[in-house]
């Protein structure tokens, strides 16, 4: 947070606490919607609705979208219903219907009362579409255009209603069955001769999204071809909308914080962490530390059927917490690796023979560095030189095991629909120390020829 920004905060403060309402208004008319958003964040709710009050209905309306889904049912509340409405004219179609999905059934239907007609169609059409799916993503609000229009009508066009729609810099050619068959930007209009036909400076190779596509694929297409909107079309090939680029920053996000939820074996919250509620957020960290608590004891199990052998040659034992460490480091590296280029798109499923392999000689060349090393150190640690080689040659195979676990289980998560997410973290290391004991003892029994 800048100095500026803590100055106008404890203005606005002060200025709330002193009553200055007439001072305060013309403040707020200097400070942007997002600094407004979060200057009141800490607020009592009855300030808000003081501030929320000197707002202009254009400023409003952006400040009350960027605020917390709770923030917002909770102001709702204390507004009246000429602000409510007054605030929802001005809010974009897709901000009502995020607004709409988090709020109860009940308030829902008495806002939805509040929208003109129009507005009401289009949010109830976005309400139909599968929840994260382009469809609740777009907005209705996109420039279109007739290919028999010229450059000098178009702008005409543009200068009519380009205020109210979500972005000028693309405008949309369709049809008369309203079939997408061109994009053409503000710049070719502008640079374009008055009396030159739209079909002619028009670009037809362009990519689109269907209603249906999931939100992360959206923001896929959107990052690989680096655009700023993308046309969203029906089942039936006609255009129904576009995702600005803003919106697909929120989703990425989005998906972002919950694969981290996942790696670190956390349930996501909907909600941010001052938000959440305490027995909220025990109950979905309790639940995956359960789920792991019971798949350790699989390692449990295994020190317990190996012990005659740590009876026998004790000095095993000290090398445990180094096997299983290195390993789980191991395959987590590879997990996040093969995750991440999942995500991004990099890594797709054809490529499994060419990932596996490549991973195979990657865990042969850490398992060399690895092993070597801890071949060294067992020997500095204890003078019978075939504990140095148990502890090598097991470093060495269960690098490379770990590794292929690592690179293979996102792969098979993903091939099954599952977030591959899960997978890292404490759901692959404990998997990956199971694996790397097995081993261990496996070696330990073949050169002490122990039996047990």
């Amino acid at each position: 947070m800048t100095a500026d920004f803590k100055t106008e905060s404890k203005k606005i403060e002060a200025m709330l606490g002193e009553k200055r309402l007439f001072d305060l208004k013309n403040l707020l008319m200097e400070v942007i919607p997002q600094d407004i958003t979060e200057i009141i964040e800490p607020l009592e709710t009855s300030e808000r609705v003081i501030v929320f009050r000197l707002l202009n209905k254009e400023t409003a309306a952006e400040v009350f979208s960027h605020l917390e889904h709770e923030d917002q049912e909770e102001l709702l509340s204390q507004f009246g219903m000429d602000k409510v409405k007054e605030i929802m004219e001005e809010m974009d179609p897709d901000d009502i219907t995020e607004l709409f999905d988090e709020l109860p059934d009940e308030m829902v239907k008495r806002l939805i009362r509040l929208l003109l007609p129009e507005e009401r169609k289009i949010v109830n059409r976005l309400l139909n579409y599968p929840e994260d799916s382009a469809g609740r993503l777009m907005t209705p609000e996109f420039i279109e255009l007739n290919k028999d229009s010229t450059a000098e009508e178009s702008i005409q066009t543009i200068r009519n209603i380009g205020l109210d729609k979500e972005t000028i810099y693309y405008s949309y050619v369709v049809d008369r069955k309203g079939f997408l068959i061109g994009i053409v930007s503000l710049k070719d209009l502008l640079l374009a001769g008055p009396d030159t036909a739209i079909q002619e400076i028009m670009t037809t190779n362009f990519v689109c999204v269907n209603t249906t596509d999931d939100q992360e694929d959206v923001a896929k297409v959107l990052t690989k071809y680096d655009l700023t909107a993308l046309p969203v079309v029906d089942k039936d090939k006609k255009l129904v909308g576009i995702i600005t680029v803003d919106d697909v920053v929120d989703v990425i996000h989005e998906e972002a914080t919950e694969d981290f939820h996942k790696m670190a074996g956390i349930e996501a919250t909907d909600e941010p962490y001052f938000n959440t509620k305490f027995l909220v957020l025990g109950r979905k960290r309790a639940l995956w530390l359960v789920i792991l608590l019971i798949a350790s004891y699989l390692s449990s199990f295994v020190l317990k059927n190996y012990s005659d052998i740590l009876q026998i040659v004790i000095p095993l034992a000290f090398f445990i917490p180094m096997l299983t460490g290195t390993c789980g480091n191991t395959g987590m590296q590879s997990a996040t690796l093969i995750i991440r280029g999942l995500a991004t798109g990099e890594i797709e499923m054809k490529d499994f023979i060419k990932i596996f392999l490549r991973e195979i000689l990657m865990g042969g060349f850490l398992g060399i560095i690895l092993g070597s090393f801890s071949f060294i150190r067992a020997r500095f640690i204890d003078v019978d030189p075939f504990i140095g080689i148990v502890v090598g040659i097991a470093v060495f195979i269960s690098v490379i095991v770990a590794n292929i676990i690592g690179t293979v289980l996102p792969l098979i998560l993903k091939k099954f629909r599952i977030d591959p997410a899960i997978s890292a973290g404490p759901f692959i290391s404990t998997i990956v120390d199971v694996t790397a004991l097995l081993i261990y003892f496996e070696i330990a029994q073949t050169i002490f020829h122990i039996r047990v």
